[in-house]
């Protein structure tokens, strides 16, 4: 039995909380779950850095080994709990374990005022309907262009198996769907099938209704 623990966001808003918690959960791996608020408590903080070199979450402890940064948290995850004794979260085919890495760091850098416009919380609590601002309409229309090269209407991987990039890619599809925002279909159905997921239902109910 793998020692797990997840220092994770105790406000349910962070998108790299999210995607380590999906990893975790479509890997079939147990873990103990330790929400904190942020700002993280002096003590806590220190101890982080010490362990694992920056004072942030998610924060995963494997046994004596701290790691934080979602990527290599869960590139780590998907190395050390390998097929065939666990499922596949990262393609195995080069080419598109390659595309995926590219899909997951475009995604921490980029559309900066889309995720402004249309915030996490609006993904995972109460909508917003203000409109999109220039900026924000054009990293839309970025993230568009790019899921219409990714996903055909029949495919619900960007890969020609799932993996843990999909629900990176979802998630920002979702700023826009879930606040009401012009979607192709096709690109829509692929981001409510990735939240359709045990993994990320699972997550989502850890999220207090919105008020």
């Amino acid at each position: 039995m793998p020692d797990l623990l997840l220092y994770a966001d105790a406000a349910w808003e962070s998108p790299w909380v999210f995607h380590v918690m999906v990893a975790l959960d479509e890997l079939n791996l147990p873990y103990r779950l330790e929400p904190i608020r942020r700002p993280i408590e002096p003590e806590l903080k220190n101890q982080l850095k010490t362990h694992a070199l920056l004072g942030l979450v998610p924060t995963l402890v494997h046994g004596d080994f701290w790691l934080t940064e979602s990527v290599a948290i869960s590139e780590y995850l998907a190395e050390t709990f390998a097929p065939p004794a666990h499922p596949r979260i990262m393609p195995a085919d080069p080419h598109e374990r390659a595309r995926a890495r590219q899909v997951m760091s475009w995604l921490r850098t980029s559309s900066m005022g889309l995720r402004s416009d249309r915030p996490t919380t609006s993904v995972f609590g109460k909508r917003v309907s203000t409109p999109l601002s220039e900026k924000g309409r054009s990293d839309a229309d970025e993230v568009l262009r790019i899921a219409g090269q990714l996903i055909t209407p029949t495919k619900h991987s960007i890969a020609s198996e799932w993996c843990i990039a999909d629900a990176d890619f979802a998630l920002m599809l979702m700023r826009l769907v879930a606040n009401g925002d012009s979607v192709p279909a096709h690109i829509a159905d692929y981001a409510r099938a990735q939240w359709a997921r045990p993994s990320i239902r699972k997550y989502l109910g850890y999220i207090p209704a919105a008020s």
